[in-house]
């Protein structure tokens, strides 16, 4: 009985490590995915083996033998007693204590401590796997570690850290850093059973560079929407804004049961992709496959979630994982696993057992937290590391540039092109008799010139003639930089460094209807996260009688 617990206890622990290892995402493929790819024997084995003896190590010194041979043992010198003494030496199966001086008599007592001891042992190996379990559980959920300290009372469910502050604002992100994903349309592919399924996006309308338009979702593709080869089955999806008809081919209903034509989230949207995609499979194998359930789930509506998830979700990365989960680690300790109420009255055993419970769950704790810290750590150093300047153009109004670049520039099919999108109208020297004089004279002299429209050799040509006389940075009036925000600002911040009069932002604001995918069940978290994040490097810039504006 107790065996078959302890396997069930080990179990819990190890699939719970596997989803902080994120062994459902093996299939991913870039970011972080593809490091623990590269890592995934040595997770597997240490979750397989170096913590299950490690856990044996542990209890060694607490297990002389099995319980069934010790009892077979005991019944033996029950025997022997019973055959020198006679039966009546037992009264109601114990042992008559005057008798306990001989040879054979304190045996007999040292073998019935022993599977006394052994029986202790085994359940608190079963405890220990169920406290690892619950430790780990709490403080996980949904891709990230989040700070969620709870009491053992019923009363005070929650505690905060304070270190005296007279006033403490505190959020349950507060010691992590947030992190956008970007909209990235790889093939998202999975397994089952030597089949494989791969989720493609075949049209992705996206604004270009940051600009917010219409809210997106993804639909099943108008056009062969299933294809099955062999044991392959690809489907494919469109990312796209809503448009009329889909109210008519997606009906997502409201609750008193009419049609929902605002509010839609892809969450909704899943559920009639999850029965569009089933009807359109035609063969009976990939269709059962798809529709067996794991934690109450089909592998369709699992793998959909995730797909969709992870295009435009957020995710936090912790600023100091490892000491975090060891503070909460010795917490969880003192309030869940020693129960303090009853050390006092439990006898010397008893007491024991639970130190020694305690013992084994900070030792065991500590080797899977130094493991996980591991990885959060190569996140975060990869984070917040310098990021490379790809690309650097640079617009130049046509007055600043020399004479000798003039011809160069107006024949630019793509410069001229740009001009007519800005507004400058037609300028072109062959049908509208504009001449370079009249194109770099008064008329025309602070038309852009955009170097991206240029091949390398004119800008450095052109960069050339510019600093013969005066430095680069001294001829910039402006810097546009196109980034993820807290990269721009952590690489602004050596150069920059308390020397900014005024900065203005223009965030998302917390009403839950932006673009702003919040953390589940955490919007006003991730959003306080967001911007502290990106304010406390804001903060290093300014002057100190800066202004910062929204």
């Amino acid at each position: 009985m107790n065996k078959k617990k302890n396997n069930d206890f080990s179990q819990k622990l190890k699939d719970k490590l596997r989803e902080l290892f994120q062994f459902d995402s093996s299939e991913l493929d870039f970011g972080i995915y593809r490091i623990m790819n590269y890592k995934r024997k040595e997770i597997e084995d240490f979750i397989e083996n170096d913590l299950i003896e490690a856990v044996e190590k542990e209890f060694k010194k607490y297990k002389i033998q099995s319980y069934k041979e010790l009892i077979e043992k005991v019944e033996e010198k029950e025997r022997k007693i019973k055959d020198d003494f006679g039966d009546n030496i037992f009264i109601n199966e114990e042992l008559k204590e005057k008798y306990g001086e001989t040879k054979l008599v304190s045996e007999y007592f040292e073998l019935k401590k022993q599977t006394e001891d052994t029986d202790i042992t085994e359940s608190i190996r079963a405890q220990t796997f169920n406290d690892l379990y619950n430790f780990f559980s709490r403080y996980y959920e949904d891709g990230d570690f989040i700070f969620k300290r709870r009491y053992s009372s019923k009363h005070n469910k929650y505690s905060i850290p304070y270190d005296g502050e007279e006033v403490k604002l505190y959020w349950a992100n507060f010691d992590q850093y947030y992190i956008k994903t970007g909209e990235v349309f790889k093939d998202y592919v999975f397994t089952q059973k030597g089949w494989r399924f791969i989720f493609k996006t075949t049209l992705a309308e996206v604004e270009a560079g940051n600009v917010k338009g219409e809210r997106r979702y993804f639909f099943l593709s108008p056009d062969e929407s299933i294809d099955i080869k062999e044991n392959t089955c690809l489907i494919k999806f469109d990312y796209r804004p809503l448009i009329e008809q889909d109210f008519t081919d997606y009906p997502v209903k409201t609750k008193v049961g009419g049609l929902k034509k605002t509010g839609i989230t892809q969450d909704d949207l899943n559920i009639i992709l999850k029965d569009k995609i089933i009807n359109s499979i035609n063969l009976p194998e990939p269709k059962k496959l798809l529709l067996e359930k794991q934690e109450g789930k089909t592998i369709l509506e699992k793998h959909l979630y995730k797909f969709t998830r992870k295009i435009t979700s957020d995710f936090f990365i912790h600023k100091d994982l490892k000491s975090f989960l060891e503070r909460e680690l010795d917490y969880f300790i003192k309030t869940e696993v020693l129960d303090i109420d009853s050390l006092d009255t439990e006898k010397e055993r008893y007491f024991n057992r639970h130190i020694t419970r305690a013992k084994v769950v900070k030792n065991i704790g500590k080797k899977i937290i130094e493991f996980l810290a591991q990885i959060e750590d190569f996140q975060k150093m990869l984070w917040e590391k310098k990021k490379f300047v790809l690309k650097t153009e640079y617009v130049i109004t046509n007055d600043r540039i020399p004479e000798e670049f003039h011809t160069e520039i107006i024949n630019n099919k793509e410069q001229v092109k740009e001009w007519k999108e800005l507004g400058f109208g037609e300028i072109n020297k062959k049908e509208n008799l504009v001449t370079k004089k009249d194109l770099f004279g008064n008329k025309y002299k602070k038309l852009p010139v955009d170097t991206k429209y240029f091949n390398q050799d004119f800008k450095e040509r052109l960069l050339e003639k510019l600093t013969e006389k005066e430095n680069l940075d001294d001829l910039i009036d402006g810097v546009l930089i196109k980034s993820e925000n807290w990269q721009a600002l952590d690489l602004l911040l050596e150069k920059y460094k308390e020397k900014v009069k005024c900065i203005y932002i223009d965030p998302p604001y917390n009403t839950g209807n932006d673009e702003f995918i919040y953390k589940d069940k955490y919007q006003h978290s991730s959003w306080l996260s967001m911007l502290d994040n990106r304010l406390e490097i804001s903060k290093k810039l300014m002057q100190k009688d800066g202004l910062i504006f929204n």
